[in-house]
């Protein structure tokens, strides 16, 4: 493999502008011996090649004076942090004993100093322990933390020093290669002589520091944290592979979901289309059953998207892992998504296509859509340790921190979900068609219904029925409303956080004033005959308006970042872009454009009352494609997210034990980046290779 792939395989991401720009001086030297073969007199070669030298070695002094520079900041940062969890080691060992690795040993102390109140206790540590002990092990009161929290901090910490081993390793080999190259292209040994003289003094290189601490963490997890079984620890500490190896299960299992779904949908739409009729000769009632299986269908694709999301984030090294805070070591690969959204959607198809098949039979039809979706809630929210439970408590956590907004400082994955959320408008809109149906008309389950038979509850029916469809339709806007909103109350900024509630806030007036139009239209006989003497159509398509040219902008703008006037040759996008193609981009904003305006189309059918005898089918079609748009949204707003935590040089999570007191931005210490392994590697193999590489190289 050539090293400019390696390279680009191997990098962190988060860390890309501060490699070695390998490429850069590769493409250099090349347009140099390419421009040489027109020059033909010696003296005039000779002098190109002695202003060509100049220039190229000028930039290598500058880059490893770029490279040094880094790897000093991250390695000031990694022994602070060092410092920070070994006090904090220390500090358990004094209180709980030597011999104490699980949070047993906290729930004792906190139980015996509940009785003489904890700062009392401490008081008298401190009085105690004051000759020999640093001050700074008793200078915070939140340092109880579980034995669990200091082991997830010790193993993002260990993956920080495996990654900046690394970025010493590649700079290195980097330097080496195009030297080496430059000598061979020249026919000189300059390049040999500037090694010697810069790159193997560098400090990038010579520094073993990194390597120590490793073996440190090491050690301190084994004999601190797991009794001393070294075998359990590496296994706790393992570095992920950014390029995560498929199971041949899951692969297999998803192409079987995959190829039965090619079979079901076909014969589902077929069902629909000749099961006009039972076989008493009643209307089957498919329209009312599609209304009861749209939204779950809606939710399964969602999943299915962001299957694909995934995929392609990874593939293009947007770090999802770091962004959403979720474990590297244990979290869904695309695959393991696409295969619970495609399973999903065969267990739908299936109750769906029973669903037409005992409305022809006259066989309690409308049992099916009720037990999919109770289904799909114990999928979801059952305790058990089965069906990817990490990931499914990462979710269920997520939509509690969702709901409970205004209570907690607001997470980029919280906001991502909530965003998700408004996608799934009418998801929430149908949760009021679900309980008319089921609990306001005793005659559901027959699949003869008549007029007399369907929903008359007081929130069936009238102007309630219009506003609890408005308040389920606000609940999603209104969440974000909220996040906006404590957003504003952490930070004190008004821009963007006051900005973003109000496009929020537009959202309800949408849901309102939609309302008060569909009531007028269908308890309003006048305004039912001729809709265009109905004033709140015209104050809905204002609003609507509003709304979705406020969003646009929003979207483009602050959620993707494009339009930037800094945006160099990518014209109406930003300086830096991470997918290949500028016309992603492109076709991003005209997508977006035409999709937020869609609901244009609802005018055309407000006034042809034939078009409105589907628009059940139409708001199902306006949902798949809230969802399209959402599919796109998804790619750019990760990858804006990603570029801005670049310009921040984070390349992993940062879990802390206790608050550093500094106005330094010390930003490292806990989340998988997008490295890139070309194989799955033990610990120690990957240690003791890079230590090798780095003997072997300078032979």
């Amino acid at each position: 493999m050539k090293f400019g792939v390696h390279l680009l395989a191997n990098l962190t991401p988060e860390w890309n502008r501060q490699y070695i720009q390998y490429e850069y001086l590769k493409d250099f030297l090349d347009k140099a011996i390419h421009q040489s073969v027109i020059l033909n007199e010696k003296s005039r070669l000779e002098e190109y090649f002695c202003h060509v030298d100049e220039e190229f070695f000028q930039f290598c002094e500058k880059e490893v004076t770029k490279i040094n520079t880094f790897f000093a900041e991250k390695l000031a940062e990694a022994m602070r942090r060092f410092t920070t969890l070994k006090d904090e080691i220390d500090y358990r060992k004094l209180i709980y004993g030597e011999n104490c690795s699980n949070d047993k040993c906290s729930v004792s102390f906190i139980h015996k100093t509940n009785r003489i109140g904890i700062s009392n206790g401490e008081a008298k540590l401190m009085k105690q322990m004051s000759r020999f002990v640093p001050d700074r092990l008793f200078q915070d009161k939140r340092r109880l933390s579980s034995v669990k929290t200091l082991k997830l901090a010790f193993s993002e910490y260990y993956l920080m020093l495996i990654l900046l081993q690394k970025y010493q390793l590649l700079n290195f080999t980097g330097f080496v290669k195009i030297l080496k190259k430059h000598d061979k292209l020249f026919q000189t040994t300059r390049g040999e002589q500037f090694r010697k003289s810069h790159i193997e003094t560098a400090a990038f290189y010579t520094s073993t520091k990194v390597t120590e601490l490793i073996r440190d963490v090491e050690k301190i997890y084994t004999n601190e944290l797991e009794s001393g079984d070294r075998t359990r620890a590496m296994k706790r500490l393992r570095v992920p592979p950014l390029e995560e190896t498929q199971s041949a299960s899951v692969t297999f299992r998803l192409g079987i979901f995959i190829g039965i779904l090619g079979v079901l949908i076909p014969l589902l739409i077929i069902l629909i289309i000749i099961l006009r009729k039972s076989q008493s000769g009643a209307v089957v009632r498919w329209r009312d059953g599609f209304h009861l299986y749209r939204s779950s269908f809606l939710i399964i694709l969602q999943i299915i998207l962001t299957g694909i999301n995934v995929y392609g984030w990874s593939s293009s090294g947007v770090n999802h892992i770091l962004i959403f805070e979720i474990d590297p070591r244990n979290h869904l690969t695309y695959q393991q998504l696409l295969e619970i959204g495609t399973c999903l959607c065969v267990l739908w198809s299936f109750s769906f296509i029973a669903f037409l098949i005992t409305s022809y039979l006259d066989y309690y039809p409308f049992v099916h859509p009720l037990i999919f979706v109770i289904f799909l809630f114990v999928f979801f929210f059952n305790p058990f340790p089965i069906l990817y439970h990490s990931a499914r408590c990462w979710l269920m956590k997520t939509l509690v921190l969702v709901f409970t907004a205004a209570f907690h400082p607001i997470r980029f994955a919280d906001n991502w979900l909530c965003n998700q959320l408004t996608s799934l408008e009418l998801a929430f809109y149908d949760c009021e068609y679900y309980f008319c149906f089921y609990f306001s008309n005793s005659d559901w389950w027959k699949t003869n219904l008549i007029a007399s038979s369907l929903p008359s509850g007081i929130f069936c029916t009238g102007w309630t029925k219009f506003l609890l469809q408005a308040f389920l339709l606000a609940i999603p806007s209104s969440l974000r409303f909220t996040q906006c909103v404590r957003r504003y109350y952490d930070t004190k900024a008004k821009y963007p956080h006051l900005l973003n509630a109000g496009k929020y806030a537009m959202g309800f007036t949408v849901a309102i004033t939609n309302s008060l139009r569909r009531a007028s239209m269908s308890l309003n006989e006048t305004y039912s005959t001729n809709p265009k003497t109905n004033p709140f159509i015209y104050l809905w398509i204002i609003t609507a308006l509003i709304n979705s040219t406020y969003k646009l902008i929003w979207d483009v703008k602050m959620d993707w970042g494009l339009f930037h006037k800094n945006a160099g040759e990518n014209r109406f996008l930003r300086d830096h872009i991470i997918y290949s193609s500028k016309n992603y981009y492109y076709y991003g904003i005209v997508q977006d454009l035409f999709l937020r305006y869609s609901w244009t189309i609802n005018i055309f059918i407000q006034f042809h009352t034939e078009a409105a005898e589907y628009a059940d089918v139409i708001g199902f079609v306006f949902g798949l494609l809230e969802l399209i748009r959402r599919f796109s949204w998804n790619f750019f707003r990760l990858e804006n997210e990603h570029l801005n935590n670049c310009g921040r040089y984070r390349a992993i999570r940062d879990i802390s034990i206790k608050p550093i007191s500094t106005d330094i931005d010390f930003m490292a210490v806990n989340q998988k980046s997008n490295i890139r392994f070309r194989r799955k590697k033990d610990e120690k193999e990957l240690i003791n290779e890079n230590e090798e590489n780095l003997k072997k190289v300078t032979k």
